[in-house]
């Protein structure tokens, strides 16, 4: 049966064809008729032809007697030869009436015979018709299927006898690069992976008691010679007994969807973890301001930009692409743009940046560096470079090397502040930036870092781990 063939179209085509096998049989089986009846009309006019003869051939010897005879022939003689005369028209008779019913039975045959021929070429031309409509019908079904089997993005084939391939779609052969041949019987097992096939046999083994095929394999791509994970079913056609005659399968590409399904499993780990982390940094916090507040309004101000600068950097964790890291420049960028206004590049009329594009940061380290450049910039902007006009704030970093291990070095530095404390005095704010630099950083993340108050400013610096999967495009911001 071809792809685009439907059961009840075969039913009416065969039924067709039988409906012509018997006109054709019936048409025959006049035509053996009527030749009979010619063959007896025939025999008989030889039979006919026959006795003319004869008779004619008695009649001239009677004559030919008369004419040499002398003496008159005898009573006897003449007897026999009435006799023989006699018999012979009688045969002769009954053959022309024998010929006359023989050629009437053949008038009414030839009449019927050309009544049922009419009747035939009329029924055998509808039936024609009706046969080439049943084509027509198959053929533009057998167009729109091959259509919809061509245009759907699975990979179609049929089986028999548990796992034993009698088609193949096209799109099966041009995703493994298998021909139609090569894919018959089992040779479709060779484009899935070697650990997959013995899986795939014993899927096949219990199709039938399970009453289907489900499977999910790698399958190698010719193209690309790398194997996708694909989801293969079958379904079984069972015939008028109940067994089964054939499997009906598709292979379905999921390899997106598994790949999709590990990351997600993997972010919803990274998202448990950063939630309690989270908690745990928002809580240190707000002990923290509470601790340091001198009034109600102290820490309704001092929580709130804290939160605020927290609810930023989770926006960043939350924007960025899935399987990629925040960098610091991005970090930078988003805390400076929060106090005042700077360009794409992080620089603004009392703030330089300078350092390569892309630098990635460690999950674990991006909210407490997060707090602390918010400090540092908070800080910076009450009682620092950015208080005043005269101040200037420049920040640098770049990429080092130790040993095997990249690290990013930041450093911040502040100068043409007029009023800087004495390194003995209580520290502005509360000190919780210069706590976070001097203490948690390195505690909690390793990291090395310096808070110093210089003559006219102050100087910080950061160093920190760099992922070993980084990507950096070393650039220069000016």
């Amino acid at each position: 049966m071809a792809p685009g063939t439907t059961y009840e179209q075969n039913l009416e085509g065969q039924r067709l064809l039988d409906e012509n096998e018997q006109l054709r049989t019936a048409l025959e089986s006049s035509l053996d008729e009527n030749m009979r009846i010619t063959e007896d009309r025939d025999r008989l006019l030889r039979r006919v032809s026959m006795l003319a003869r004869e008779l004619q051939t008695a009649n001239s010897a009677y004559a030919r007697v008369q004419e040499t005879v002398v003496a008159p022939p005898t009573d006897t003689d003449t007897e026999e030869q009435e006799l023989r005369r006699s018999q012979t028209d009688e045969e002769l008779r009954v053959a022309f009436e024998e010929l006359q019913v023989l050629t009437e039975e053949l008038e009414v045959a030839n009449t019927s015979l050309h009544q049922v021929n009419a009747e035939l070429e009329t029924r055998v031309a509808e039936r024609t018709r009706d046969l080439m409509d049943v084509n027509a019908a198959l053929r533009r079904s057998e167009a729109r299927l091959s259509t919809l089997i061509e245009g759907m993005p699975q990979l179609l084939w049929r089986a028999v006898d548990g796992g034993q391939w009698t088609w193949a779609s096209p799109q099966w052969q041009d995703y493994t690069g298998q021909t139609d041949e090569q894919s018959r019987d089992i040779g479709w097992l060779d484009a899935f992976h070697p650990d997959d096939r013995d899986a795939a046999r014993a899927a096949w083994d219990s199709a039938a008691a399970e009453g289907g095929f489900d499977f999910e394999g790698r399958i190698c791509h010719a193209g690309e010679h790398r194997y996708r994970h694909f989801r293969t079913r079958a379904s079984p056609v069972y015939g008028a007994d109940g067994t089964i005659v054939e499997w009906l399968g598709t292979s379905t590409d999921v390899d997106d969807l598994i790949r999709l399904q590990q990351q997600q499993t993997v972010l919803v780990a990274e998202l448990q973890h950063r939630t309690r982390n989270l908690m745990a940094v928002v809580q240190a916090v707000t002990l923290r301001t509470i601790k340091e507040s001198r009034s109600l309004d102290d820490f309704r101000r001092g929580i709130s930009d804290r939160l605020e600068a927290l609810a930023r950097v989770q926006g960043l964790l939350s924007r960025r692409d899935l399987g990629t890291r925040v960098s610091f420049d991005a970090l930078l960028r988003d805390e400076l743009s929060a106090h005042l206004d700077v360009d794409p590049l992080g620089n603004a009329p009392q703030v330089s940046t300078e350092g390569p594009i892309g630098v990635p940061l460690q999950s674990a380290l991006v909210q407490t560096l997060a707090l602390a450049l918010h400090e540092l910039a908070t800080n910076a902007v009450k009682y620092g470079a950015l208080a005043s006009k005269a101040g200037h704030l420049a920040i640098r970093w770049q990429v080092l090397q130790r040993g095997e291990q990249s690290r990013l070095l930041m450093d911040w530095r502040e100068t043409g502040v007029t009023d800087v404390p004495a390194p003995d005095a209580a520290p502005r704010g509360g000190g919780y930036g210069r706590e976070l630099i001097e203490r948690a950083l390195p505690y909690q993340l390793g990291a090395r870092t310096s808070y110093a108050f210089t003559t006219d400013g102050i100087h910080c610096t950061v160093e920190v781990d760099i992922p070993s999967d980084r990507t950096i495009k070393e650039t220069a911001d000016g």
